[in-house]
């Protein structure tokens, strides 16, 4: 189902967790996903090569690249942080934060893909200027069936949470988040 409210259930944990952090965006209900890292906060991004890495925000641009494949980009920004530490300010236009607890073993094999596809093309990468994220083109094209909040959905999936409900437009994981977690903004 893709059209009700969106719905995320956390992964079951047996055995160890890590604590990731789901980050929610005040532009088109963008989302991302931190780890946390030797100090540092270390999120993981995915959009349209043009619209983010670019900065191609014209309306020709957004039309064409949501109803054609296009290539894809891995967006990736660290930040040194402690914890107990406001999130939010790190990352332009945040608007919500929340940590919730992973399969350890999920976690760190999921960082570690997105980790390893990211530098596999250092050498392309493209600093966005305006959020201080540098973004890579990553295989994965992007398009409508294939938006930043669906491979955000695949990621949470392959940690074991289920993912369900409206993920195309304008989704909301934090709200529908199950069991509700508290914010760390």
């Amino acid at each position: 189902m893709y059209w009700g409210q969106t719905q995320f259930t956390l992964p079951e944990i047996q055995g160890d967790s890590e604590t990731l952090y789901l980050l929610q965006y005040s532009t088109w209900g963008h989302h991302s996903l931190a780890f946390y890292r030797d100090g540092q906060l270390i999120e993981f991004t995915y959009g349209d090569w043009a619209l983010f890495a670019l900065d191609k925000r014209d309306l020709w641009t957004g039309i064409s690249h949501m109803l054609w494949p296009t290539l894809g980009a891995l967006g990736r920004k660290v930040e040194p942080w402690a914890e107990g530490e406001a999130i939010c300010p790190l990352f332009t236009d945040c608007q919500d934060v929340v940590p919730f607890p992973a399969p350890a073993e999920l976690a760190q094999t999921l960082f570690l893909e997105l980790q390893n596809a990211f530098e596999s093309r250092k050498n392309e990468q493209i600093l966005h200027r305006q959020d201080t994220v540098y973004f890579v083109p990553y295989d994965i094209s992007y398009g409508v069936w294939n938006n930043c909040n669906h491979e955000l959905a695949k990621w949470l999936k392959q940690l074991n949470g289920h993912v369900a409900g409206r993920v195309f437009y304008q989704p909301d994981f934090i709200k529908g988040m199950n069991p509700p977690l508290p914010s760390v903004s």
